[in-house]
């Protein structure tokens, strides 16, 4: 008895090894994706609340990929209460991105710490650290199942059977205990995520409604965060132009300040 128990045992510890296995190298595909070497557009980013009620603003956004990660600029176009602000991400290969954001009313560039990184981006549902870069080497990673999802991709609804991976981050100042992530099986791309935060309660889904397909690129142009209290983030990107030349010293502090 004690012999069989101990096989059953084995081989339930060998089942979670190989899931771990799996999901890493399904991470490791979805890291792989080429990304942009370059990419501008014009966002509108819809904020809506519990109620229904809804306000829409305005931005610019520019990102480029370097050596040590991805590096963005953000300016908001519109409304005229927002108008003006500025945010800089600096990526680094060491996972932590040097962040920062002007703000007009104070006439002052404010960094952003690493203990704000859970902070909201501009009283949306999106976090300064969503807005950064993420690496591999920052979680581990659990094989969850399997699960069907409905997107757009190239202008058409179509069914992407996914990978459901647990990613648990090794950084205690991550603002998330846990996100669930939904890998498409025939292209590693990641449709959804649902994060719980630091206290291990659900706290939203990030949702890519629609992929488009630039040469062998994907590039999420509407994504939905959706929080368990029902408020909603809705981005969509236009006039998208993609590894075009962007003038470096659009990535600087001193164009914050500008």
């Amino acid at each position: 008895m004690k012999l069989r128990l101990l096989g059953v045992i084995t081989l339930l510890g060998a089942g979670v090894l190989f899931a771990d296995q799996a999901a890493d190298a399904i991470m490791r595909a979805s890291y792989a994706l080429p990304a942009p070497e370059t990419m501008e557009s014009t966002a509108y980013m819809a904020l809506v609340d519990a109620n229904g009620s809804q306000s829409m603003r305005v931005l610019k956004m520019y990102s480029r990929k370097t050596a040590a990660g991805t590096d963005s600029f953000v300016e908001f176009l519109s409304p005229a209460d927002v108008r003006g602000t500025k945010f800089l991400s600096i990526g680094s290969d060491s996972g932590e991105d040097d962040q920062r954001i002007w703000l007009p009313e104070l006439g002052r560039v404010r960094k952003i710490a690493s203990s704000g990184k859970g902070g909201k981006f501009m009283g949306s549902d999106l976090t300064y650290y969503d807005m950064g870069t993420h690496r591999f080497e920052d979680a581990s990673y659990t094989l969850a199942g399997e699960e069907t999802l409905t997107v757009t991709k190239d202008g058409r609804k179509v069914q992407m059977v996914c990978s459901v991976i647990d990613s648990v981050p090794k950084n205690p100042e991550i603002p998330y205990s846990k996100t669930r992530i939904w890998v498409g099986k025939d292209d590693r791309f990641i449709y959804k995520s649902t994060m719980w935060d630091s206290k291990g309660r659900e706290e939203k889904s990030v949702f890519i409604v629609e992929v488009r397909r630039e040469g062998n690129l994907l590039i999420p142009v509407r994504t939905a965060v959706v929080t368990t209290e029902g408020r909603r983030t809705l981005l969509q990107l236009d006039d998208l132009s993609v590894n075009r030349p962007i003038d470096s010293a659009i990535f600087t502090v001193r164009n914050l300040e500008r």
